[in-house]
């Protein structure tokens, strides 16, 4: 096999663990089910999505807070073993669900939740250096490919949830406090086998993406390093200018805690959006079917966002193009309420673009710290920007679960709006520029 070909394979594998990582947006989908099973099988009879918010923030934080690790174990035992050791472990919480879920919302938060996460954070930045060591000069198009396969997790894996659990689109027929759950044992009895099934099917997609994985020869990247050195004007630049910086040497940059920041900020609407907006839907749309629909589709455009975001970038500047993405994004959560006014077209387009807009957060803010930083350090530097989830992720599950029923939907969309315009702010200060002074 050629080295370019051999190059795409590597961005192939890249998407096809990415695929499996990325169900963890299939939150959004499976949570009536999980919520509605605990509530009805007596295990937690007071469950409310505001509460099981909790197994999605507790994903995120666990995802924070390893992904620099799996920097560190790249380095130790490679991007196969490292990748492979994350992913099964992020299956193997899927699994374990199977029994957690039969117990307490507790364990499944410790099973679905954290040990998910954890697994998922190991796994993460490892594909996407892996391509962008074969591919230099593309790294915006590379990381969007790459993460486009997390975003496109939910296209197929809500689509084999619903149709397992729900073939009959049985409609949550309870509603409590504006909230709708299903009482139907026929969907039900299924929630806890239905997580023995995606596990297998993750685990066995991880281990034929993780066999492709494998960093170029040092001589490769450093040639493909030189033939993209020429900059718009013609000059050649010698690629000891490019930034090669430690993760100690990065966390003392300002340009690092920008973009720690606008992580922080835009991960709260990120959050409530991807974890309740079936939730949202389902107390004004009785279609189980649609909204599972809705789910893929979504997922469909948070894939293809991240590749059209990385290309932005790469044509652009990362600045323009997170302003961009923040923007649109706080202009539609502060309308979002208009959908329930208006029924199912209008709510499948929202969410659609919603997606579409936050999608922009994981191909631009992985570009944006190897291009600033550089890769010697790239999977550190950008595990430690991504701890900003530790944060934020349980931020959003306290004020969704004592605000909602305070102020409402409608209330929480603007407060999430409104995080995203202070990331916005924070894009427009961002000034990292490449050596014609061109921003990065």
């Amino acid at each position: 096999m050629t080295a370019k070909w051999r190059g795409f394979s590597v961005v192939v594998a890249g998407i096809i663990v990415h695929l499996t990582l990325g169900t963890i947006y299939t939150f959004g989908n499976m949570t009536p089910y999980i919520t509605s099973y605990l509530r009805q099988k007596d295990i937690d009879n007071d469950l409310t999505y505001s509460k099981s918010i909790w197994i999605f923030s507790s994903a995120a934080m666990g995802q924070g807070a390893s992904m620099f690790i799996g920097g560190f174990m790249y380095e130790k035992i490679g991007p196969r073993w490292t990748t492979l050791i994350g992913s099964w472990i992020s299956s193997g919480g899927v699994a374990l669900t199977y029994f957690s879920v039969q117990k307490s919302f507790e364990l499944v938060v410790v099973t679905y939740g954290l040990m998910f996460g954890l697994g998922v954070g190991i796994a993460y930045a490892v594909p996407i250096n892996c391509g962008h060591k074969w591919f230099p000069t593309h790294k915006g198009l590379v990381s969007g490919l790459v993460v486009a396969g997390f975003g496109s997790g939910a296209f197929v894996f809500d689509q084999i949830q619903t149709v397992f659990l729900n073939p009959e689109n049985k409609e949550a027929d309870l509603k409590v406090g504006g909230d709708k759950y299903f009482t139907e044992n026929a969907v039900l009895k299924k929630v806890p086998s239905c997580f023995l099934l995606l596990g297998g099917c993750y685990a066995a997609l991880q281990l034929i993406g993780c066999l492709m994985l494998a960093d170029p020869p040092h001589q490769y990247q450093q040639l493909q390093q030189n033939m993209g050195a020429e900059e718009d004007e013609g000059v050649v630049q010698n690629t000891e200018s490019e930034p090669n910086f430690t993760w100690r040497e990065a966390i003392t940059k300002t340009a690092f805690y920008q973009l720690w920041f606008i992580y922080l900020f835009n991960g709260q609407g990120i959050q409530f959006v991807s974890g309740l907006y079936k939730a949202y839907g389902q107390s004004f749309i009785k279609d189980d079917h649609f909204l599972a629909i809705v789910g893929s589709l979504a997922a469909v455009c948070n894939g293809s966002g991240r590749i059209m975001w990385g290309h932005l970038a790469d044509k652009y500047s990362f600045r323009l193009a997170m302003m961009l993405s923040c923007g649109s994004f706080a202009a539609l959560t502060l309308s979002f309420g208009l959908t329930s006014l208006s029924g199912k077209g209008l709510y499948l387009i929202y969410v659609c673009l919603l997606f579409l807009c936050f999608s922009g957060n994981f191909s631009l803010l992985p570009t944006a710290t190897s291009k600033a930083f550089g890769q010697r350090d790239y999977p550190i530097i950008y595990g430690l920007v991504f701890t900003a989830s530790v944060i934020t992720s349980p931020i959003g599950a306290i004020l969704s679960d004592n605000l909602k029923s305070v102020i409402g939907w409608y209330g929480m969309f603007m407060m999430c709006a409104a995080f995203s315009l202070i990331s916005v702010i924070i894009s427009f200060k961002f000034n990292v520029r490449k050596s014609n002074g061109q921003h990065i």
